[in-house]
């Protein structure tokens, strides 16, 4: 018994501070699966829990690319969370519920515009990089 024990992972806080191309902001993320909590998974999974009052959130994610491609899913009950995806040089608007596909390579980045819910950040590689 237990054999998969190990595969049951509760989500563990993390600062965006912490992330390459991102600033604080009080927005609460939790890491869900990565190689610390999962050595074996070639699957990174973020959640941010977007429940933002004020008219306006500061931007907390700037221009970067992965070496893997990157999944964004934008998710409310009501259907009201708004974010702006900017994907190379271009913005488009998006509003849950939304997913976004952003291939290896391709510079991205995500700004809150208004609502509550969640986006969810899967990089399909256990191991990726990002650069500028």
């Amino acid at each position: 018994m237990n054999r998969y024990k190990k595969f049951v992972k509760k989500g563990v806080r993390e600062s965006f501070s912490k992330i390459p191309f991102h600033t604080n902001v009080p927005i609460k993320r939790l890491s869900m699966l990565s190689k610390k909590l999962v050595p074996t998974s070639n699957t990174h999974v973020a959640i941010h829990l977007v429940d933002y009052k004020h008219k306006k959130l500061p931007e907390y994610s700037f221009l970067h690319k992965h070496n893997a491609d990157e999944i964004n899913l934008i998710i409310s009950e009501n259907n009201k969370l708004k974010y702006e995806i900017q994907l190379d040089d271009e913005k488009y608007k998006v509003s849950s519920p939304s997913t976004v596909f952003i291939p290896k390579g391709v510079r991205h980045k995500a700004r809150f515009l208004s609502g509550k819910g969640i986006f969810v950040c899967i990089i399909l590689s256990g191991k990726y990089t990002t650069s500028k």
